[in-house]
């Protein structure tokens, strides 16, 4: 890796453990900083039976077949647990696979069995089917105790094991799967035996700044119509404020750092959110948090995100245009976040980072120069400006499956060009323009709704290296026609089996 990190588990196997490679498709800092990663290498590895080792992409994007604890090869292990966030990632698992010379096809392969799990997963593990034995369709909190109470059950024998999974519980078996639904499993609240205090990182790194990651909430209520995490994890459960203050003060001697990472997909919604900040001031931590809804923000709270010692205000309006703020769930943001950003910078913030959307349903040129003329009056108004402190990150839409807006279609690569360029050229002058590669948007729209035949399309690109360039040779190697799964799309869907909460809770923690 190239650098010392810290809080790694070594162990030495004894006979009868059970070899656990835990696989994250993806570079060494994106594993560490998932903080579900975090969970399964440190749960799995508090079970007296069982050692589990990291692999990860080395540094030049190529599959590291030996784990990183002890250089023993993927192929060595007993099972394979991967966890998997982002679409485009999934073709990385099928490259460790290829790189291990383990048999891909789960129907070619005996051992070592195979669970994945992760957010588009949960959403479609239809492209997944041909390839894992078992696609976790649930949180690690209910998900893994009750894999390994199987395990322990019926040893590795794959098909006795993979017999006592049942989709009841969240396991999706597509070998032994005759059609019925399975449905999405979630803990009713957040076990602080799940949470790890010491978190692996690395010691000194460039770039990296030594954390402890505590997720006060889990979920989101407001069901955004274009929000994948917002449909699965539509459960809101608080972490108890004594809880997140233990994992904090421990975390601070584990990880070597007084600064707290507070994880959530809207950290102000925590009902002891002001409390908990409160409490880590006068415990002397800095703190940062990912992201903010604007209309839970008010003076005294960003000035005590301040004091944490954030200097750089994120939120997500995502357009400036009211009435395509009010088809996907934003509208109450808008108002709110010019008010929101006048205030931060009267604190002394030194940089806001705004997030936004082209290609939303229905978005007209007029929606477009609404969110430019939003734009310049954000910073018109706070006082925001110029490239170090007026700082854009522009995506095209993606659809996602089971939100209101699945059946969508792509904007397209030209058009999502032509917006952005768009916004560029308009607003270049006052603020740094990012944006998500209009490319990569299409891959993953058509890995996100893909069926059976996109699993295919996978393998072959994976064959190839992965990669931009090999995504269209893969496709016409295969056969395959892209096109059809960037357009309207019309039920029956391939995810359609798999059930979510059916309405959105607040689970509130006592």
């Amino acid at each position: 890796m190239g650098f010392v990190e810290i809080n790694a588990i070594v162990k030495r196997p004894r006979s009868g453990t059970l070899r656990v490679a835990l696989l994250y498709p993806s570079l060494y800092l994106v594993a560490a900083d998932s903080l579900s990663y975090q969970m399964l290498y440190y749960y799995l590895n508090q079970q007296d039976d069982v050692y589990a080792e990291r692999f990860v992409l080395d540094t030049d994007g190529s599959p590291r077949v030996e784990s990183l604890e002890t250089g023993s090869h993927l192929r060595q292990f007993d099972l394979i647990v991967v966890s998997v966030h982002y679409e485009l990632d999934l073709v990385n698992i099928l490259r460790f696979l290829i790189a291990a010379g383990i048999p891909p096809r789960s129907r070619d392969r005996v051992a070592p069995i195979i669970i994945a799990g992760g957010p588009p997963v949960i959403a479609n593990p239809v492209p997944l089917s041909e390839y894992i034995d078992v696609l976790a369709v649930g949180e690690i909190e209910e998900i893994m105790p009750f894999f390994l109470e199987k395990v322990r059950e019926n040893g590795l024998d794959k098909d006795q094991l993979l017999d006592a999974l049942p989709a009841s519980k969240g396991f999706y078996v597509p070998h032994h799967n005759n059609g019925e639904p399975v449905d999405f499993i979630f803990p009713k609240s957040l076990p602080r035996e799940f949470h790890p205090a010491a978190q692996f990182q690395p010691l000194e790194y460039k770039g990296w700044r030594r954390r402890t990651a505590v997720e006060t909430s889990r979920g989101c209520y407001r069901s955004c119509r274009f929000c994948l995490e917002g449909r699965i994890f539509n459960v809101m459960r608080e972490r108890p404020l004594k809880d997140v203050i233990e994992i904090a003060l421990e975390g601070s001697s584990s990880n070597k750092t007084r600064l707290v990472k507070l994880v959530s997909l809207s950290y102000f919604d925590h009902s002891k959110a002001k409390e908990i900040l409160e409490r880590l001031i006068e415990e002397d931590f800095m703190f940062s948090t990912p992201s903010f809804r604007a209309e839970t923000l008010d003076e005294d709270k960003l000035e005590l995100v301040k004091q944490g010692g954030q200097k750089t205000l994120v939120m997500a309006p995502e357009t400036g245009s009211k009435r395509l703020a009010l088809t996907i769930g934003k509208y109450l943001s808008l108002d709110r976040a010019l008010e929101v950003a006048a205030i931060a910078k009267r604190h002394g913030f030194k940089s806001l980072k705004l997030y936004l959307m082209v290609g939303i349903p229905g978005e007209t040129i007029e929606d477009l120069v609404e969110t430019v003329k939003y734009i310049e009056r954000i910073s018109q108004e706070s006082g925001f400006r110029g490239e170090r402190e007026l700082k854009l990150t522009v995506s095209p839409f993606v659809p996602k499956p089971h939100t209101p807006l699945q059946d969508a279609a792509f904007i397209g690569l030209r058009e999502a060009r032509r917006r952005i360029d768009f916004l560029q050229r308009s607003l270049g002058a006052i603020a740094s323009i990012r944006e998500y590669d209009p490319r990569l948007a299409a891959i993953q729209t058509v890995i996100a709704r893909g069926d059976a035949e996109v699993g295919r399309l996978l393998l072959e690109w994976a064959f190839l290296g992965g990669g931009l360039g090999a995504w269209r040779r893969a496709a016409h190697n295969v056969g395959l026609n892209v096109k059809r799964y960037l357009g309207v799309l019309s039920q029956p869907h391939p995810w359609d089996f798999i059930r979510l909460s059916p309405r959105a809770l607040w689970l509130k923690a006592g």
